[in-house]
Order: structure tokens, then C-alpha cells, then sequence
């Protein structure tokens, strides 16, 4: 990108204004880059954060995770895991805005299909989960600062973004989702892969582009991800997905009826996720 438009960018940002990272999400990030982390402080920083620590106990007391105290889940599922967790519940709550239900809901259904697509595809599932939330972090920070943006947001959904997702954006606004969320993914000090897959994931040359294979990887899965839960919610093909597809299954390796499986096996968890 150029250097220009991305300061343009980031100035567009601070004026929105970016949630900071939460304490908690730091002090969790600091015992994780530790040789030998300390699960007891990481239960407290947890425990400290009221709303997330609400929140947490409320995901792992689910019977996915069939836990029943915030230490219990920290050496039940491990820091990574509950890293991941914290991090996206963190987001949503600093981005909780009224109104915007609806797209909490399909990115919490898009960040667990991609957690489940890179289990089935041998990738790493903390950071398929993570990107799957964040790359779309900055829509309801574009919803904030412009008041007809949901109506842009129609009008691509109709049918109306023949360019691209982020060239309507980048059309009405000068900006875009894409750019913004990797602005956040970069101040909440994020992995550089996952900013770089965020703030790509709608490039129609990335998969042409010597980017690293894990930020292709991400990208691929999360439209992936889109295409089966815009199938099984919208009855219709996601539109990003009808644009890369193609380039994704090469990417992927993956033929039409591996997709097609896919698709039928992510109903059930699709489903369990609704009850």
C-alpha cells in the first residue's frame, strides 16, 4: 500500500478512535511470551476484568468446553486457547455498539468455521479463529464515523460492488474495512501475519503475490468460511467467493466437492451454535 494513503488512513482511524488494547489482553500477551508462564496470574489478570471475565465463564461454562471456573478453563485449555478467547471477547466488547448484533453473530459464526476449516486443513486454529474476528474489525469502526455507511453496506450486498468490496468503500470513503481492521490488528500488537492477512484479505492479487503462505492460507480459509456460512444462513453464494474462488481452491489444493463436503459437514456446527 502506498505510504501516503496509509497515513491518510490512519489519521481517518485516530479521528474514529481505535479501542485500546485491554489490560487484560496485555497482560495475557506478556505471560504468553514468557518461557514458563504463569497460569495463576493469568487467571487473575482474567478475573480482574469484570465484562470479560463475564464473558469467558459464560463460553467456557458452555458445554463445548463443559468448565466451570475461569482457573479450571486456564489449565484446562491452555494459554494459547484462552488467549484466542480473551482476544476476541475483548474486541467485542471494546466495538459493542447498539445495532450491530447481527454482524457480531455472523463474525462469531465465520471465526469458528475458520477455526474448524484450518483444524480440517492443518493449520493453526487459534489464528484462523482470531483472523476470522478481526478481519472485519473495522465495519463497525467505518459505522461509527459515516452514518449512510450501512447503506453502502446494502448496496454491496445487492449486488452493487461489481469491483470489489473494499473498491465501494474506497469509492464513498476513501478508506476501507480492510485497511482499518489492519490498523487495529497492528495497535493491539496482533502477530504481523494476521495484520497482513487482514488488511488483504479482499487484494484480488494476493494469491498472485509473493505474500508469505500463512497470510494466503488465512485469507483462503476465512472466504471459505464466508462462502459456507453466507450458504447455510443467506441460502445464496458469498460474493467475495464467487470473485476468488476459483483462485482459493488452487491455493488450497482443494476440488469442488472437498468444498461441497465441507459445506454439509459445517451444518451440524453451524447448527449446535445456534441452539
Amino acid at each position: 500500500m502506498p505510504e501516503r494513503r496509509l497515513k491518510d488512513a490512519e489519521r481517518l482511524v485516530e479521528a474514529i478512535g481505535i479501542p485500546p488494547r485491554p489490560e487484560v489482553v496485555m497482560a495475557l500477551m506478556a505471560e504468553k511470551d514468557k518461557d514458563k508462564p504463569d497460569l495463576k496470574l493469568v487467571a487473575e489478570a482474567i478475573s480482574r476484568d469484570v465484562g470479560i471475565s463475564a464473558a469467558l465463564f459464560k463460553a467456557v461454562n458452555s458445554p463445548f468446553f463443559g468448565v466451570q471456573s475461569i482457573p479450571q478453563a486456564v489449565n484446562l485449555l491452555g494459554l494459547s486457547r484462552i488467549a484466542t478467547l480473551v482476544t476476541s471477547l475483548a474486541l467485542k466488547t471494546s466495538l459493542k455498539d447498539p445495532g450491530i448484533e447481527r454482524f457480531w453473530d455472523q463474525s462469531a459464526h465465520i471465526a469458528m468455521l475458520c477455526a474448524w476449516l484450518a483444524g480440517k486443513l492443518g493449520h493453526d486454529q487459534d489464528s484462523a479463529h482470531l483472523f476470522g474476528l478481526f478481519r472485519d474489525a473495522g465495519i463497525p469502526l467505518l459505522m461509527r464515523r459515516y452514518p449512510d455507511y450501512k447503506q453502502t453496506l446494502a448496496l454491496i450486498n445487492e449486488g452493487g460492488g461489481e469491483n470489489g468490496f473494499t473498491a465501494v468503500e474506497d469509492a464513498h470513503y476513501g478508506v476501507n474495512h480492510a485497511i482499518v481492521g489492519g490498523i487495529v490488528a497492528r495497535n493491539w500488537n496482533l502477530p504481523e501475519r494476521l495484520r497482513e492477512a487482514i488488511q488483504r484479505h479482499h487484494d484480488p492479487d494476493l494469491f498472485r503475490s509473493e505474500a508469505d503462505a500463512s497470510v494466503k492460507n488465512l485469507v483462503a480459509i476465512g472466504h471459505m468460511a464466508g462462502q459456507i456460512e453466507s450458504l447455510h444462513t443467506r441460502n445464496q453464494d458469498d460474493g467475495e467467493w464467487l470473485r476468488y474462488g476459483e483462485s482459493i481452491m488452487a491455493w488450497l489444493m482443494l476440488g469442488e466437492d472437498e468444498v461441497e463436503d465441507f459445506t454439509q459437514e459445517a451444518g451440524s456446527l453451524l447448527l449446535d451454535s445456534w441452539r
